[in-house]
């Protein structure tokens, strides 16, 4: 430290709303007969049902960005405990209106993507013996997803990027597609009738389709293809592009699937080399684990995140939790479902020892009264942080009743109805 120039920086920030008004609105929050009063960076959204507000917010953000008031990678929408419902409404509604959305750590299943579903039945093409894994839907919703036209999500909405919508996949899927237990088989296009309905440039994707599934075939014969993992690949950057058009939740889809390709295969091969040793019967085929490998992503087993994916110029959407733990900043903040009492909760379902990894930890034990000190200030500082991660407005999106139907009466109802009017 004497050997550095130190530099002493404001806390918070000055260009932040924390500078200027982190001591009112902490005070009006927390002191039940404060009486708030209404400021210019605070905006009130309010409905009477949550779906309402869901969409009412996403189309605000939308409109705001079109007016040119904001950026979209300027926004971040922030709940206290955003559920699948409410990132999946705000981020169809955002993605509709061509803005691009990034969710932080969203926690589904890797198969809820299209893109992971196609892949896994594109390798019933390749690989014999899977021919059971691949219905007619499955088969339809391949067609559609691997023949999609890279462009940014700004450009337009996705039916205008695919080149065989879900009509000519269905009549593909019903004349051209020859099930079978072995190998299931994509037919030439002139066994359809009337394949001119088609169209030129579906034909054209069916046929570019048909042709790098006969070439993986090939070269896993001439054993030219290295595995599981080098046929996805090729897949991502044949009918991706690698991936660089994509939004950052499809991308982390198309990673997460990758990651877990490599440990599962990792596992396999390692499991290859113990079963002789241990005189158990080799039952690892290259089908049987390639079969128990789509199976298990078809459950909805694996949930992992992937490496992060830069977000980029897009809309964050977050957990509170997930934002602070970011240590992101944007210049305006949307805070959804103002009036929960999640807002500020108690500490009933915090993990324990939590408080060892507060920077404000002096490296001493622990008494009684400091960790009633803690807890009693948490509110406080969830409040600050967040007001020092944003600069210019905050929006507070307020639904009457919650999704159980309840009426909502959480800490920040003082806000809300003190700047319901500005």
């Amino acid at each position: 430290r004497d050997q550095c120039q130190v530099i002493d920086q404001t806390t918070p920030a000055e260009n932040s709303l924390a500078y200027r008004w982190a001591d009112s609105v902490v005070e009006w929050v927390m002191n039940p007969v404060a009486l708030p009063e209404p400021l210019d960076c605070f905006q009130t959204l309010q409905t009477v049902s949550r779906g309402q507000l869901l969409r009412q917010t996403a189309e605000w953000v939308a409109a705001a960005v079109q007016t040119g008031r904001v950026a979209p990678h300027e926004i971040a929408i922030i709940g206290p405990g955003l559920d699948a419902i409410a990132r999946y409404t705000l981020a169809e509604i955002l993605a509709d209106k061509g803005l691009p959305v990034a969710s932080l750590s969203d926690q589904r299943p890797v198969i809820h993507s299209p893109l992971v579903r196609s892949l896994l039945t594109l390798l019933t093409f390749v690989y014999p013996g899977l021919g059971r894994l691949a219905t007619a839907e499955d088969v339809a919703e391949m067609l559609v997803v691997l023949s999609q036209i890279p462009q940014a999500a700004a450009v337009g909405p996705w039916f205008e990027s695919v080149q065989i919508d879900p009509v000519r996949a269905e009549l593909l899927v019903d004349h051209c597609f020859e099930p079978s237990l072995e190998q299931p088989e994509l037919l030439p296009v002139e066994r359809f009738e009337r394949w001119d309905r088609l169209g030129y440039k579906a034909t054209e994707a069916y046929i570019r389709l048909r042709q790098w599934i006969e070439q993986q075939r090939q070269q896993r014969q001439q054993r030219l293809t290295l595995g599981v993992i080098s046929v996805l690949d090729r897949a991502i950057q044949t009918f991706f592009w690698g991936g660089s058009h994509l939004p950052p939740d499809q991308l982390s889809a198309l990673r997460e699937l990758m990651e877990t390709t490599q440990h599962y295969w990792a596992v396999e091969d390692r499991l290859r080399q113990v079963e002789p040793r241990l005189g158990s019967p080799d039952s690892r085929s290259l089908k049987t684990s390639l079969e128990r490998f789509i199976l298990l992503l078809r459950q909805g087993t694996v949930t992992a995140n992937p490496y992060p994916v830069d977000p980029g110029r897009a809309v964050i959407i977050a957990t509170v939790y997930q934002y602070r733990l970011q240590r992101l900043r944007h210049r305006w903040h949307l805070w959804i479902d103002a009036g929960s009492p999640l807002w500020l909760a108690d500490t009933k379902n915090l993990l324990f020892g939590y408080p060892l990894f507060l920077g404000s930890y002096q490296g001493r034990p622990w008494s009684t009264a400091d960790l009633d000190e803690i807890h009693r200030d948490r509110p406080e500082r969830i409040l600050r942080d967040l007001l020092g991660r944003v600069s210019d407005r905050v929006v507070l999106c307020h639904s009457e009743l919650a999704v159980s139907g309840q009426e909502q009466a959480g800490p920040l109802l003082t806000l809300v109805v003190a700047n319901s009017e500005s």
